[in-house]
């Protein structure tokens, strides 16, 4: 199979532009002021260099970007287009001017804006100098609120009427953002304008003023939140509402960047670029070529015409980025409608791997207010690369009068990248993807073309109808159980199984599955968050032996005949064009051909239904498939969109992201219709239910069967059908790296654990009352990982049943019933267990701490009472934490006495808290000598997860007198185990008999036996170790460059992140930890939240977890915790 012609688009249709007619509307009835691009005066230019700073203000005054950059690189300039400083619109002109002389300082032209801003608009605040490429801004800060002031010269009275104008038919608008508000002078002469008079080094200039639009450029945000695109699309729509109806005579104004004559504009700025001329010359003729035919068609109105990514304001949050505000009227104009949406989309896509999803986005919110036309969805992508072919050219010109203005090159990097991502990408689907983010259909066409092949005549079958007289359907879908075990090599073993145990003669791969067998990296992309695999299949799978003849379905012409020999590609594969009445045509493809093939057609020639096409080939020659023929119907051209070559000849993607399976549908529709298959089994093999909604209907299922008070990871839940290794699959194909699910702790899926389960299910399964050798085996093997004098093993089913029944070993033994326990501690769901879980009992629902439990601190020395750092040793930090447990001892000694003192050797729940050295032997001691028992609870950090021990209890040097097992000792298999001394268990054994049913149950019990040989032979604890020390050093230098991350703890494959607001006072972050690891499943690495303060990253994973697994999660986090919500 092909790669996808880009992550997300195809190339396509063209057109040109027109200027739409002016529309009568009220006459102007006053004169204001406000930001357009005008010939700069020396005076001005002079000015404009010795004040523009760069500073964070820049954003928040709402006029225009701050410093270009991001994350991941320095600070620079904004990408925007030159002379594109957004700015105010402003007031009402004075009858007595304000004069003064501006200094050619900076400094005292702050002074004097401090100055003008007091005395003619009553404003008393700090002024800051912004940056502008022709006027001179200040953002002035006072008691009663932010404003803008602006100082511009005289000659640009016109079009700033018109700007003032539309802000105030704006006026009582609603909106889903702010916009500015015009501050009027203080003093008025007749009251008609709302401008001040001022001299600035002898040329008079006018000053306005406007509120301030709070937040930070769109451009600074990261991610780019489709949410807030979406919002920007419904507030253009709804400013545009709101200007229905208004007039001004500058509206058709001629200027650079109206979309109508952009082709002359670069035309006569072509000559200015040094580089990439041929690249903006073509772009241009592919847009024009597909706005010519509709510019006719394309709606005008009024429009706010310059949404780049530094006049949109946003606000991050944890609880997700909102748009706060829309600034820069500077540009309003009447012109196609489209070009609202196109602009804002151009500086939108700037920079995504997927550009076409934030188009999308925009497109979409803005039809949730006004109903784009099918004209106006063909020409978004169009209008996007004019846009950019503007940037760059009229940028060019202003490079070259100021070359010693670095950021000019800087920032015109996103239009050259988008204008190269443009070259690459297929518009008509792009224009599709427009279309049904719109709610219309992707593709107009489809219909036809599926209707007419349908009913077709003369056809014929692909195959014999020998062949194809008794099909089978097989299940190659994620989650299938017929599909072998990845360990397994190929399909072919499914294959012939399938068929022959049904009788068939052909097995049918159903179009529309969602399928995990597409793992070569060619399937793989990079989307917006992180990489993606294309996993639907959108072809029909015959497969029959190789060697079976394939004909052709339709008559048709031969478009191609290639061998695309890459593994995991088509191989020989033969492409028709077949006619329809209308003239449109379609194109089938046949794919995973024999090399004989390759020398039985020409391109060009004719085929009629039934004729001879080629021959099935096996693994060798056709991309290393199982023998099978991959039919599939192409929609459209798929080599050429007018005339231009938008794909690779004779191959074309048959595979499809889920996200976008509606568009793909609506390009490669399915082709089971044409196959010739018997009409009862194309009703068999009609396509899967999509993922989505089975995940809908799940979720309603659940809420209605289940109780309340089972929660599920992620406000957005995923429904898993498979695992493998370190990985998880949902029911789209979409791959999670599982770095939490300490349970698989072999691997998903494990192929020797499921064998050992399956293997001795059916030859036996029944309670520990008989003999049989695989309880004593795996007895023997558990008591040879531990230090005497623990040897006596009792197995049960669960670490909760294990935790009660060591409990009830310790009070027996010893004739009393206190346990002492740590804060934050967690040792399973019984009423026994939860009554010695503080985590529990004192957490929400819980009645707090009963008589019979004494707590002690948590040895916790990063927030704990005895800290790092407060100038003790470990060893004295280790003693301090003991002797908690000894107090806690001592006030159980007068009552119940102490039983038991029950502890994780690493706290889970608590946080991933590993004690300080020294800690367990001391308290170990404590507790014995108040004649209690010791009981290290390994549920879920034993079994080598620490790398340097098989048990945390051996970081401590310490024998426990009880160890509890479970969670991992049967990769999932419900199995957990007591071990203890012979002088505890006899003590046990005082005449009531202990029994667990399924305890040391056969099958059980050969889940864990090949657990325990999995980590013996695949050396997987110091695996855990080698692994988890790079990461832990890579965790804790990544804690560097996030100032949110605390500290970074723990052994091994068991570690915590803990995040926090302040390095100083280490007030918890719950929130952050909320949002980063729903946005690490976004981006498909699963996380989880730990501690007491719900503040810890909790990282436990199988521990087959690779090296490239640890960069993976390293790269994510890095990603996330540098997102705007956890900077600002």
């Amino acid at each position: 199979m092909l790669p996808p012609v880009s992550a997300t688009g195809e190339r396509g249709r063209r057109g040109g532009p027109s200027r739409p007619p002016a529309r009568p509307g009220p006459a102007v009835e006053h004169r204001v002021i406000s930001c357009v691009r005008f010939q700069k005066s020396a005076a001005t230019r002079f000015f404009r260099v010795a004040i523009v700073a760069w500073s964070v203000q820049v954003a928040r005054a709402g006029l225009c970007g701050s410093a270009r950059g991001n994350l991941f690189s320095p600070p620079g300039p904004v990408r925007g287009p030159p002379g594109r400083v957004p700015s105010p619109s402003n007031g009402r002109r004075m009858t007595t001017p304000v004069s003064g002389t501006l200094s050619r300082t900076a400094g005292r032209g702050v002074a004097l804006a401090s100055d003008i801003a007091g005395e003619v608009f009553g404003f008393q605040g700090e002024a800051t100098a912004l940056p502008g490429e022709f006027d001179l801004n200040f953002h002035l800060a006072g008691t009663g609120g932010d404003i803008v002031l602006k100082l511009s010269p005289e000659s640009r009275r016109p079009v700033l009427d018109l700007v003032a104008a539309s802000l105030r038919q704006l006026e009582g608008a609603r909106l889903a953002a702010a916009i500015p508000r015009l501050v009027p002078p203080v003093h008025r002469g007749d009251g008609s304008d709302l401008v001040a008079h001022v001299d600035f080094d002898g040329n008079p200039h006018v000053a306005c003023a406007v509120t301030y639009v709070h937040g930070m450029p769109l451009a600074d945000l990261r991610p780019r939140s489709m949410p807030v695109l979406e919002a920007l699309g419904t507030l253009l729509a709804q400013l545009d509402l709101a200007l229905d109806g208004f007039d001004h005579p500058q509206l058709d104004r001629e200027f650079p960047w109206r979309m109508e004559t952009a082709a002359d504009t670069i035309r006569t700025r072509l000559d200015d670029l040094t580089r990439g001329q041929d690249l903006v010359a073509a772009t241009m003729a592919r847009a024009l070529s597909r706005l010519e035919p509709v510019r006719d068609a394309l709606p005008a109105c009024v429009i706010h015409n310059d949404a780049n990514d530094y006049n949109v304001m946003v606000v991050p949050s944890l609880q997700g980025a909102r748009l706060s505000g829309l600034i820069d009227f500077g540009d309003v104009a009447r012109g196609w409608r489209v070009t609202e949406v196109a602009v804002a989309a151009a500086y939108a896509m700037m920079g995504l791997p997927d550009p076409f999803e934030a188009a999308c986005a925009i497109a979409g919110g803005y039809s949730s207010v006004l109903q784009l036309e099918e004209a106006e969805c063909a020409t978004i992508v169009p209008m996007v690369a004019l846009r950019a072919c503007l940037s760059v050219c009229i940028q060019a010109r202003e490079m070259a009068l100021q070359p010693d203005n670095a950021y000019l090159a800087v920032s015109q990097e996103g239009a050259w990248q988008l204008l190269d991502t443009l070259a690459g990408a297929d518009w008509r689907i792009a224009e599709f993807r427009v279309r049904e983010a719109c709610g219309l259909s992707p593709n107009p066409g489809l219909k036809t073309i599926v209707s007419w092949a349908g009913r077709a005549e003369p056809r014929a079958p692909v195959m014999s109808p020998e062949v194809l007289a008794h099909p089978c359907t097989l299940d190659l879908s994620v989650g299938s159980p017929e599909l072998p075990h990845p360990d397994d090599g190929p399909l072919d073993r499914l294959v012939a199984d399938r068929t022959a145990a049904a009788g068939a003669t052909v097995g049918v791969g159903r179009y529309g599955e969602a399928r995990l067998v597409y793992s070569d990296p060619a399937f793989r992309s990079r989307g917006n968050d992180g990489d993606e695999a294309r996993t639907i299949h959108l072809g029909l799978d015959l497969f029959a032996p190789a060697g079976t003849p394939v004909h052709s379905p339709l008559p048709g012409t031969v478009v191609s005949v290639v061998d695309n020999g890459t593994p995991g590609d088509y191989g020989p594969t033969v492409i028709l064009r077949h006619a329809t009445p209308d003239g449109s045509g379609f194109h089938t493809l046949h794919g995973h051909l024999d090399r004989a093939t390759l020398g039985h057609l020409e391109p060009g020639a004719h085929v009629d239904a039934g004729d001879l096409i080629g021959w099935l080939g096996d693994a060798h020659v056709n991309g290393g498939w199982s023998p099978h023929l991959h039919l599939q119907i192409i929609a459209l051209d798929p080599l050429h969109d007018d005339g231009q070559q938008v794909a690779e000849p004779g191959n074309y993607p048959g595979v499809a992201l889920q996200r976008l399976r509606t568009v793909w549908e609506a390009v490669l529709p399915d082709p089971t219709a044409i196959a010739g298959l018997p009409v009862a089994t194309v009703t068999a093999v009609a396509p899967a239910a999509q993922p989505v909604l089975r995940k809908r209907d799940l979720a309603t299922k659940r809420k209605t069967v289940l109780g309340s008070s089972l929660s599920l990871s992620y406000d957005d839940p995923i429904h898993v059908v498979q695992g493998w290794g370190a990985w998880l699959y949902d029911d789209s194909g979409r791959a999670y790296l599982d770095t939490v699910n300490n349970v698989p702790h072999v691997g998903h899926a494990n192929a020797r654990v499921a064998d050992a389960i399956a293997r001795q299910s059916r030859i036996l399964n029944t309670n520990t009352r008989y003999l049989h050798s695989e309880i004593t085996a795996l007895a023997d093997e558990l008591r040879a990982h531990f230090p005497a004098p623990l040897e006596v093993v009792f197995l049960v089913c669960s670490g909760s049943e294990a935790n009660e029944l060591a409990l009830r070993m310790a009070r027996c033994h010893t004739g009393r019933d206190g346990v002492v326990c740590l804060e934050g501690g967690y040792h399973g769901n019984t009423g026994g267990l939860v009554e010695v879980s503080q985590y529990k009992f004192d957490g929400p629902g819980g009645a707090g701490a009963g008589p019979r439990v004494a707590v002690a601190a948590m040895p916790d020395t990063y927030r704990g009472r005895f800290r790092r750092g407060q100038g003790m040793s470990d060893a004295e930090l280790g003693a301090r934490y003991a002797d908690e447990v000894g107090q806690a001892a001592s006030r159980l000694a007068g009552g119940p006495g102490v039983a038991a003192f029950i502890a994780e050797p690493i706290l889970s729940c608590s946080g991933q808290i590993e004690p300080p050295p020294g800690y367990l032997r001391a308290a170990f001691e404590h507790v014995r000598a108040a004649g209690g028992l010791c009981i290290a609870d390994e549920v879920q950090v034993g079994f080598g997860r620490v790398g340097d021990a098989f048990w945390g209890f051996e970081l401590q040097g310490v024998v426990p007198d009880i160890v509890t097992l479970g969670k991992p000792f049967g990769n999932g298999h419900p199995v957990a185990a007591v071990v203890t001394t012979r002088e505890i268990a006899d003590s046990f054994a005082n005449g009531m008999e202990y029994f667990s049913t399924f305890g040391g149950n056969p099958v059980s019990c050969a889940a864990a036996r090949a657990v325990l040989a999995e980590i013996r032979d695949r050396g997987l604890q110091s695996h855990a170790r080698e692994v988890g020390n790079g990461l832990l050093r890579e965790l804790r230098a990544l804690a560097e460059r996030h100032p949110v991350v605390g500290d970074v703890r723990g052994r091994g494959l068991f570690l915590g992140i803990e995040l926090v607001r302040d390095r100083e006072t280490r007030e918890p972050f719950a929130e952050a930890c909320t949002y980063l690891v729903n946005r690490a499943r976004e981006r498909a690495v699963l996380l989880s939240v730990d501690g007491p303060d719900h503040n810890v990253i909790k990282i436990k994973p199988p521990l087959v977890f690779e090296e490239g697994d640890a960069v993976l999660l390293v790269e994510t986090l890095d990603t996330v915790l540098g997102e705007s919500a956890l900077r600002e």
